[in-house]
């Protein structure tokens, strides 16, 4: 595989459907549903790209962003969230999260950044 994306979200149905939207590309998706578990793949394997919802069941996705800025993991990230006040979205640095998406967001247009993060052509 050219790439692997890291999908943290505890709706399992975005990862689900980027993996239905990539099937014919040359990318894994892989996916986890609270910072701990991200974390844990973060620090198992190395990601094209993060795709990170803010608020998760148990946890939040500024657990994984402080994880990623401690570790110096430098991963482009893009947030996918239904509710991002003003005041949160400040909170965001340039330097980790590249994107930001409301919910819902079409697979096919976070299928196309997901190929551009990866470096695959279409």
């Amino acid at each position: 595989m050219a790439g692997a994306v890291l999908v943290v979200d505890d709706d399992v149905t975005l990862a689900q459907s980027l993996r239905e939207t990539l099937a014919s590309e040359d990318v894994t998706i892989e996916g986890a549903t609270d910072a701990a578990t991200a974390c844990a793949l973060l620090d198992e394997r190395r990601f094209c790209g993060l795709i990170l919802d803010l608020v998760l069941e148990d946890s939040n996705g500024f657990e994984v962003l402080r994880y990623l800025e401690r570790t110096r993991i430098a991963i482009p990230t893009i947030v996918v969230t239904q509710k991002l006040p003003s005041y949160v979205r400040e909170m965001l640095t340039e330097e980790q999260v590249k994107l930001v998406f409301p919910k819902p967001v079409d697979p096919r247009l976070l299928g196309a950044v997901v190929m551009g993060m990866c470096g695959i052509a279409n």
